[in-house]
């Protein structure tokens, strides 16, 4: 297991994919800091922006980011053989594939470090510091180290199961997106109110409103109760719930994301071992 991370660490270092990803990853959250701050020197914000609204704000499409590492960075464990050149000289598939997923966690979470580089060198400067309890900024960034762990595991799985790296890496982006896209509807499903306010006339003086009335695209009852699950439970659900400030399971929500990556993981483990390695 050490030599198999010993190697993996040494390619990891000289990696195209990770660096390149990681330097647009910086280069987007440098880009948001300016763009933000041009916006309040210029008064086209009712509310000044700050940190707060840059440093996350990727955090939902991450796995998207990470597909654009991990799909190549494991596509060439079987364009270079180099799983087969590990079974031949006796490494476990089990030690193999939990290697390849430390090795993708690492990186990944080196990208994921690039909010918070270009964020306080860049943001800070021009958008002042965080607002808010300096503890929920840590929470914060513990739960994205868990979202990185549990969307590595994903990642790795489908690119260690799918031989063929290009579709390897476009099963992968499509993954992420499936992901980003279902928190994404329901997260717009949860915030739809109660009640809602029919427009009876319009006037010079603006538009009349009639008296609340219910809102036949609420959801309440079981339904609420199960995309509200689902909300907490999907790493891109928890990532927007941070992009909106809005955790308010801080706790739960890392647990699940341990949960959904030791599963992945698990279940990965005995799919490499029954796959045919050609």
């Amino acid at each position: 297991m050490n030599k198999l991370l010993k190697a993996n660490f040494s390619r990891l270092k000289k990696e195209a994919s990770l660096w390149v990803v990681a330097g647009g990853t910086l280069g987007i959250i440098i880009a948001q800091a300016i763009d933000r701050a041009i916006m309040n020197i210029k008064g086209t914000v009712i509310n000044p922006n700050t940190l707060n609204d840059i440093l996350f704000e990727l955090l939902p499409a991450i796995g998207i980011i990470f597909a654009l590492f991990v799909a190549p960075y494991l596509g060439k464990e079987y364009s270079d053989r180099t799983i087969r050149n590990k079974l031949v000289v006796g490494h476990k598939r089990g030690n193999m594939y939990l290697a390849n997923y430390i090795a993708c966690f690492i990186g990944s979470l080196f990208i994921y470090s690039m909010f918070f580089v270009g964020g306080f060198a860049v943001g800070v400067p021009l958008l002042g510091g965080w607002q808010g309890d300096i503890s929920t900024l840590i929470t914060y960034i513990l739960m994205g180290i868990c979202i990185t762990a549990a969307l590595s595991s994903v990642l790795t799985m489908f690119c260690m199961l799918c031989s063929k790296r290009s579709l390897a890496a476009v099963l992968s982006i499509i993954i992420m997106f499936i992901l980003l896209i279902a928190a994404s509807s329901v997260y717009e499903a949860l915030s739809a109110p109660e009640t809602t306010n029919e427009i009876v006339s319009y006037t010079l003086d603006g538009v009349v409103f009639g008296d609340p009335v219910p809102n036949p695209y609420y959801i309440d009852g079981f339904k609420r109760t199960a995309f509200e699950f689902i909300m907490q439970f999907l790493p891109t659900g928890q990532g927007i719930l941070i992009v909106h400030e809005e955790v308010t399971h801080p706790v739960l929500n890392m647990i699940y994301s341990i949960v959904i990556t030791i599963i992945v993981n698990f279940c990965g483990i005995i799919a490499f071992k029954k796959k045919d390695l050609k």
